[in-house]
This record gives structure tokens, sequence and C-alpha cells, in this order.
């Protein structure tokens, strides 16, 4: 009976990383050209971004708040790379994409830890506004780099593995040090579980959750430069619908929408795995008006069973 009991428990502990072998066992049975190296590794290219967007991303829903800004962050990011490297040059607009992306997430953090604004509001409202900063410097075209080495970032590789998914390795690495063995990382638990609890126990959460904000659009702004360099191009359109790519990653993870729970980790899985339902749905060949509804159909079943065994496990 105890050793029933471990297994479940078990079980429930890596749901998640079971629900990605299972993909990945089912798919390798249904298609032969799932377990190609050149299919495993588009898959990787294809959540690099997300991936790396997901690490920031996680600070804030584990705090108890959202970042809906980060797609035009990242189009506004990549769009700063490529015009401003003409002027300042290749390393200097990269920069500036930085701080540029750093700026909206202290914006945003002053918004909702000072003004005390809701940050769904406020993300939704910075979306707009940096949507249309980053139509009106592209003129709403998409705007190509000249530069062979800003190129070759995003398309590189060393030792045979692409650039993007080490950079990818390198983000949830700090990412998951960052929340699991640092104090900032153990506020912004305690912040997401239980926000008076945070500020009885003497924790800044009005600066934690601006850093946190920072941390965000950070990594989307790193994201939007990588994935200009990929595809050689910046666009103010390459971050729609990203925000809810990542958050649907994030929870399907296992990252609690009410804060206070999930890792980098996690997120990542539920990145791949939302990743690997769309590949498997076109190697399978599936008429793409009904991918998506397929991939909605999908998310509510996994977040549900989720969220079904977690209340068992209270309710005991």
């Amino acid at each position: 009976m105890l050793k029933k009991q471990v297994f479940i428990e078990k079980v429930k502990e890596y749901k998640i990383a079971i629900v990605l072998f299972a993909i990945i066992v089912f798919m390798s049975i249904a298609s032969p050209f799932f377990l190609t190296r050149d299919n495993l590794i588009n898959v990787l290219l294809q959540a690099s971004t997300y991936g790396i967007m997901a690490c920031g991303m996680s600070f804030a829903i584990i705090s108890g708040e959202f970042d809906l800004s980060i797609g035009s962050t990242m189009a506004l990011g990549g769009l700063v790379s490529i015009l401003l490297a003409p002027v300042i040059g290749q390393l200097g607009a990269i920069l500036a994409a930085i701080v540029a992306g750093c700026a909206v997430g202290l914006i945003n953090g002053l918004l909702i830890a000072k003004i005390k604004i809701s940050s769904f509001i406020v993300t939704i409202a910075t979306m707009g506004i940096f949507k249309g900063l980053a139509l009106k410097i592209s003129g709403g075209a998409p705007v190509l780099s000249e530069n062979d080495w800003f190129y070759l970032i995003g398309n590189g590789t060393i030792l045979g593995i692409p650039n993007l998914i080490l950079v990818l390795i390198l983000f949830i690495a700090i990412a998951q040090y960052v929340l699991a063995k640092t104090r900032f990382g153990r506020n912004v638990y305690t912040i997401g579980g239980n926000k008076e609890v945070a500020q009885n126990s003497g924790i800044d959460v009005e600066t934690d959750k601006m850093i946190v904000f920072v941390i965000s659009a950070f990594t989307a702004a790193v994201a939007g430069i990588l994935l200009a360099s990929r595809l050689n191009t910046g666009s103010a359109l390459h971050g729609d619908s990203v925000a809810l790519f990542v958050i649907s990653g994030i929870v399907i993870g296992g990252t609690s929408l009410a804060g206070g729970i999930g890792s980098a980790i996690k997120s990542i899985i539920g990145i791949l795995i939302f990743t690997l339902i769309s590949n498997s749905l076109d190697l399978l060949r599936v008429f793409s008006y009904y991918q998506t509804t397929i991939r909605g159909i999908l998310m509510i079943i996994i977040i549900g069973f989720d969220a079904y065994t977690r209340a068992r496990s209270e309710m005991k």
C-alpha cells in the first residue's frame, strides 16, 4: 500500500513530464519523420524564443501577475536591433534594444507596483502602445538587416548545436537558479503565495514586483532580437499572439495562475508540449483550420486534469 501511494505521488509530481513523454512516444509511432534530427531541431528552434520569454514570464506569474505586453516588447526589440545598427553599430543596436525592453518592463512595474493598477489592464494598454510604436518606427513594413554578423547570431551553431538552443538552455539555467536558490526567488514565491505574509515578512513587495516586470520584458527583448536575427528581418507583427502562447505553455507546465507555484523547468516543459502539439498536427497533416480547435481542446484537457488532481490532493 505504501509503495502504491509513493508511486501515485511520483506520478502527480511528474505528470507534465509524463505527458511530454507520451506525446513523443505516440508521434514516434505515428510519423516516421518525427524523430529525425531535422524535425527535433526544428521543434527546439520553434520553442527557443517562446521558451526564453517563458523564463521571464514565469517570474511574473509565480508572483501572481501577468505580462501581456511581451509580444509588443519582442517586436520592438527586434526592430530596434536592426534599425539602429547603421547608426550606432550592431552591438550598440542590440544593447539599445535590450535597454528599450527593460524600459518597457520598468514602466509596467511602476504602474503596477507603485500606482496599484491591475497588471492585466496595464500590460494590455502597454501592449497596444508599444505595438503602435513598433508600427510607427517600421512604417508598418518588415525591416531587413544588412549585417551578416547579426544574421549569424540566430542561424549559427556551436559544435553543431544552434545558437538559439544554447541561449535557451542558458536562460533556463539562470531562471531556475534564481527562482530556486536566491533570496529574490524565494521572495517571488512568497509574494505570489500570500502578499500580506510577504509584506509582514519585511519583503519589499513593490521593488520586487518592478524587478519581475523588468525581467519579463528583458527576456522578451532578447527573444525579439534572436527572432529578428534568425529571420534576418524585424517586424511589428512578430509578437502577435505570443503572450497567449507563452502563458498557455507555462500553465500547461503546472505554474499556477494564482501565483506561488511553478518553476522555470516546468514552464519550458509546457512550452515544449505546446510546440510538439503544433508540430505533431503538421506532421499528421491535420487541416490548418482544425489545428487551433484541437490545440484548445488539448489545453483544456491537460490543464483541467492538472487542476482536478491538485484539488483532490488539497482535499486530502
